[in-house]
């Protein structure tokens, strides 16, 4: 970010989804040429907030007029220019110019293109490592965990995100589901999460030993506890 980027961004008249329309936003898009073609869906789209209150339902979102009004405030902060100087209704589909951007730098790399879910997504590879950073101990899913998730968000066509944003929304739901499942037969206890007892790929179906010893030592305790005989197993 330049200086005089800096200075117009941190005018008191320019309101917060302005200032994240521009830095966010426009001035990722833009050419090497500081010019950037203006799409309202794709803007809407990226402006709108998540409510987590409510899956599929939005804290903020802004209407086309409320768009116009965003791009006006840039304009009058000098941080965009219409070459054209045409004043439209709307500005969809103008090239409006980011006067301030260093013309000497390439520009910086779009975004990853949002999408709505498609019926044939799968998890890409770098699932297990997201998995982990967001505390989900086991990253393992069954077919009707996922189909579950796609046939949901199959149903909320107007929601848009990356590969990498639909991967945080279905670890969410796994952790969820991680939280309120606890089959002591199929499962283990690591945190407050339920882990599945992996199988070995040539114990297909079956536990694996590891699995097996950990629910007969489980079955145990258990039965221990029960009868009020203490463990004086070292």
């Amino acid at each position: 970010m330049t200086p005089a980027e800096y200075s117009q961004l941190n005018l008191p008249t320019l309101s917060h989804p302005a200032r994240s329309l521009y830095y966010l936003h426009l001035r990722r898009q833009a050419d090497a040429q500081g010019y950037v073609v203006i799409n309202y869906p794709v803007l809407g789209r990226a402006l709108a907030v998540e409510d987590p209150r409510q899956i599929g339902g939005f804290s903020y979102q802004v209407n086309a007029s409320q768009l116009t009004a965003l791009l006006q405030e840039l304009l009058h902060a000098g941080l965009l220019r219409d070459p054209l100087a045409a004043a439209p209704v709307n500005y969809h589909g103008c090239q409006l110019l980011l006067p301030l951007l260093p013309q000497v730098s390439a520009a910086l790399p779009v975004a990853a293109s949002a999408v709505p879910m498609q019926a044939d997504w799968r998890p890409g590879s770098q699932f297990g490592d997201l998995a982990k950073l967001c505390g989900l101990a086991d990253s393992q899913y069954a077919e009707d965990e996922l189909g579950e998730f796609i046939a949901y968000w199959l149903g909320r066509p107007e929601v848009y995100a990356t590969d990498h944003q639909w991967m945080l929304k279905f670890i969410k739901k796994l952790k969820v589901r991680r939280y309120l499942r606890h089959d002591p037969e199929q499962t283990a206890r690591v945190g407050f999460q339920s882990v599945t007892l992996a199988a070995s790929p040539e114990q297909a179906g079956q536990p694996s030993e590891r699995a097996l010893q950990m629910i007969d030592e489980a079955r145990r305790l258990n039965a221990l506890s029960q009868s009020g005989i203490p463990d004086h197993e070292e």
